[in-house]
């Protein structure tokens, strides 16, 4: 299933907007920059500088992700999305199917759809692991666990992942120097780059699994649910 993806007139006006406000931030910063010297004649430069990379920035997204389209399995509408290509799949916030983009193409991705490379996410919740029957790329018997790690420099980051055995079903967490959570993860004797593992901030918990297969995703999402929280 496919859908039309065009340009969302609000949304790029809102971020040229954007841009012009800090474009003109910046050059008010090195205007400054005239009368003052040593410190503030520092600050000024940084000020400005800052203020034109996010400038900048917002001029990429009001080129690349002003984008509008219909989802094709529940209609909803999805907003400042990629207008012309994603390199990885991207989620309906309504119904979570899985999509890309190419050429202004939305395509919804097959249930058996496996990616290049590990882009479809899980979080982990807990430190004992259910893991789906089978290889995580293909399915085939697994035969051997290939170890994921990540690594967090941030020593106050709370992942919310006890210490357990390094064990297929189990995560390891080694502190000193940050954190390191390392991982086995099923795989075949064929495929060894079926997952990895990755701490993004601002995500709760922040620990979180890349599959390459969306079947085997949506699978260990229906083993591991997220726990729900109390009322």
């Amino acid at each position: 299933m496919t859908s039309t993806v065009t340009r969302n007139t609000g949304s790029t006006i809102k971020y040229v907007v954007i841009m012009a406000v800090l474009a003109g931030l910046s050059v008010l910063c090195f205007y400054a920059m005239i009368d003052r010297s040593g410190l503030l004649w520092l600050l000024c430069l940084a000020g400005g500088l800052g203020f034109a990379v996010f400038a900048f920035g917002a001029l990429l997204v009001a080129r690349d992700q002003a984008g509008t389209a219909t989802c094709p399995r529940c209609q909803a509408t999805l907003a400042e999305i990629e207008l012309n290509h994603t390199e990885d799949p991207a989620f309906c916030d309504k119904c979570q199917a899985a999509y890309l983009v190419d050429k202004r193409v939305l395509t919804l991705l097959a249930d058996d759809y496996v990616h290049p490379k590990p882009g479809f996410p899980a979080p982990v919740t807990s430190e004992a692991i259910n893991w789906p029957q089978g290889c995580c790329v293909c399915a085939r018997p697994a035969t051997r666990g290939i170890e994921a790690k990540a690594h967090d420099g941030q020593t106050g980051t709370n992942v919310a992942v006890a210490a357990a055995g390094l064990a297929l079903g189990g995560i390891a967490v080694r502190t000193g120097g940050g954190t390191s959570y390392t991982l086995r993860i099923p795989h075949c004797a064929e495929h060894d780059d079926g997952a990895t593992l990755e701490i993004k901030s601002g995500n709760e918990p922040p620990l979180q699994i890349l599959f390459r297969s969306y079947a085997y995703q949506r699978r260990f999402l229906q083993l591991n649910p997220k726990p729900t929280k109390a009322a």
